[in-house]
C-alpha cells in the first residue's frame, strides 16, 4: 500500500512590518514545552504543563511585495511552492498587496492568498475589480483571531493540496486520453487498411465468381450445342457420301432417305438456333431501357404469346386489374412471364382439370408482387435450388435449353427486383415475381 502523500504547509508571510511576522510564527509554528510562568501556574493551580503546539507550517518572511515575488518565484523553481500567502496591503513604499497578489499568480496560478490589513484602503468591490472574482482570495482584518488565522491555515492549504491532486488527475487523464486517441488511431488506420484488403479480395471474388460462370456457361453452351451439332454433322457427312456413291455409278440415292436425313439435320439446326438466340438474350439482359411501365398490358400481352403452350382446356384464372405501374423494361418483363407462363403450361399437360392462375397486388411496403401460380406435376426439392441455374432443365432432352428461368433471373434482378418459387412434387409451382413500383406521374395543376 502506498504511504499517503505530505501536506504542503508552506506559507509565506508578506508584510512591511516585524511584529506581524512574529505573531503568526506564534500563532501557526510550534511553541517552546513550556515556559517558567507555565510552571509556576501549574505548581499554584494543579495540572499538568502545557503540551507544545505544533502545527506543522513551515512559515518564511518577505518584507515588501517584490520580495515575496522573488522568494515564490524561487519556491517554484525548486519545486517547493507555497502553498499559502498572507499579504498585507499597505506595505509602503513598495507595491500594495492588491498588485502583489496579481503578480504572484502570475509566478504560481494554484497560490492561495489571504490579504490582510487594519484599514479600508479598497473595499471589496473595487479589489474584485482589480483581481477579479477568485476562489483564490480572502480577506483577514488586523488584529488577527488566532483561531480564525489557524483554520484559515489549515483550510486553505487543504485546498491547495486538493487543487493540486485535481490538476495531476487532470494530467493523468490528459495523458491517458492521448494514449486512448493514439491506441485507436492505430486500430482506425489498421481498420481501414484491413477493409481495404477486404474490398480487393472481394473484387477478386467477384472476379473468379464471374469467370467460374462464365466457364460454367460455356461448357453448358458447348454441352447443348454438342448434341444438335452431332446431328447435323452425321447427317451432312451422309448425304455427302451418298451422292459420292451416286457420282461414281453406285446404287442410286434414296430421296425419302436423303428427306429424312435433311429434316434430322434442319430439327438440330433449329435447335442451335433456340439456344444462340436464348444466349444472345441472356447476353444483353443489363442494357435493358428502365421505364414505367403499365403491368396489366405486359401480363395480357405474355398470356396471349402463351394461349398455345397453355392449351384449350386450361382454365386460365387473371386477376391484376388493380395493380399499378411498375418500374423495368417492358421488353424484359414480357419476355420474363411469357417464360414463367409457357412453364406453367408445360407443368400441366396431362393434368386432368388445369389450372393457371396470374395475379398481382401491391403491398403495404410499396413493392408489386406477381405470382404464376400452377396445379402441375411440380417441382421436385432437390431441384429447386438449381431451376435458375444456365442450362439446367427438368424437362427431356431436346425440348428444352435450360435457360429460360435463368433469363427471367437476370432480367428480373437487373430491374432491382427478386424471383422466388414454391414447389413439391403434384403440388403444383408457384413463381413469385417482386418488382419496384414506378415512379409517381407529375401533375400539372390547372389555370384558373
Amino acid at each position: 500500500m502506498n504511504a499517503p502523500t505530505a501536506v504542503n504547509r508552506r506559507i509565506l508571510v508578506v508584510d512591511d512590518n516585524q511584529a506581524i511576522h512574529q505573531d503568526f510564527r506564534k500563532i501557526l509554528c510550534a511553541q517552546p514545552a513550556s515556559t517558567a510562568l507555565d510552571a509556576m501556574e501549574a505548581a499554584l493551580f494543579g495540572g499538568a504543563a502545557a503540551a507544545p503546539v505544533d502545527t506543522g507550517f513551515e512559515l518564511d518572511s518577505a518584507f515588501q511585495g517584490e520580495e515575496g515575488i522573488a522568494r515564490v518565484k524561487e519556491a517554484v523553481a525548486q519545486g517547493r511552492p507555497y502553498a499559502l500567502a498572507f499579504v498585507d496591503i499597505r506595505m509602503p513604499p513598495g507595491i500594495d498587496g492588491v498588485e502583489t497578489a496579481q503578480r504572484l499568480w502570475k509566478e504560481d496560478e494554484d497560490l492561495q492568498v489571504v490579504l490582510c490589513s487594519a484599514y479600508s484602503d479598497y473595499s471589496w468591490e473595487e479589489m474584485t475589480q482589480r483581481l477579479g472574482i477568485s476562489q483564490r482570495l480572502l480577506i483577514l482584518r488586523k488584529p488577527f483571531d488566532n483561531i480564525e488565522v489557524r483554520q484559515l491555515a489549515h483550510a486553505l492549504t487543504e485546498k491547495w493540496e486538493l487543487l493540486r491532486q485535481s490538476h495531476k488527475r487532470m494530467e493523468d487523464l490528459s495523458r491517458e486520453v492521448e494514449e486512448w486517441t493514439r491506441e485507436l488511431s492505430v486500430a482506425n488506420e489498421r481498420l481501414r487498411k484491413e477493409m481495404e484488403d477486404r474490398a480487393k479480395l472481394e473484387v477478386r471474388l467477384v472476379q473468379a465468381q464471374r469467370l467460374e460462370a462464365l466457364g460454367r456457361l460455356s461448357a453448358g453452351l458447348a454441352h447443348e450445342i454438342n448434341n444438335p451439332l452431332s446431328v447435323i454433322m452425321a447427317s451432312v457427312g451422309f448425304i455427302r457420301s451418298e451422292l459420292d456413291d451416286h457420282a461414281k455409278g453406285g446404287r442410286p440415292v434414296d430421296p425419302g432417305e436423303l428427306s429424312e436425313v435433311c429434316s434430322d439435320a434442319l430439327i438440330g439446326a433449329e435447335r442451335i438456333l433456340r439456344i444462340v438466340n436464348d444466349f444472345r438474350l441472356f447476353s444483353r439482359l443489363d442494357g435493358q431501357p428502365q421505364t414505367r411501365v403499365d403491368l396489366r398490358e405486359v401480363l395480357d400481352h405474355a398470356l396471349s404469346g402463351a394461349s398455345y403452350n397453355l392449351g384449350p382446356k386450361a382454365q386460365v384464372v387473371r386477376d391484376y386489374q388493380d395493380v399499378p405501374p411498375v418500374h423495368g423494361s417492358e421488353q424484359g418483363l414480357e419476355q420474363v412471364f411469357l417464360g414463367l407462363l409457357n412453364n406453367a403450361g408445360y407443368a400441366v399437360q396431362g393434368i386432368a382439370e388445369p389450372r393457371v392462375s396470374i395475379t398481382a397486388r401491391q403491398r403495404d411496403d410499396g413493392w408489386v408482387v406477381v405470382e404464376v401460380k400452377d396445379n402441375g406435376v411440380g417441382i421436385a426439392k432437390e431441384h429447386l435450388g438449381r431451376i435458375f441455374d444456365p442450362f439446367f432443365t427438368t424437362k427431356p432432352p431436346g425440348t428444352g435449353t435450360g435457360l429460360g428461368l435463368s433469363i427471367c433471373y437476370g432480367i428480373i434482378s437487373g430491374l432491382g427486383g427478386s424471383i422466388e418459387v414454391d414447389s413439391a412434387p403434384g403440388e403444383g409451382s408457384t413463381f413469385r415475381v417482386k418488382l419496384p413500383k414506378g415512379p409517381e406521374v407529375a401533375t400539372s395543376a390547372s389555370g384558373p
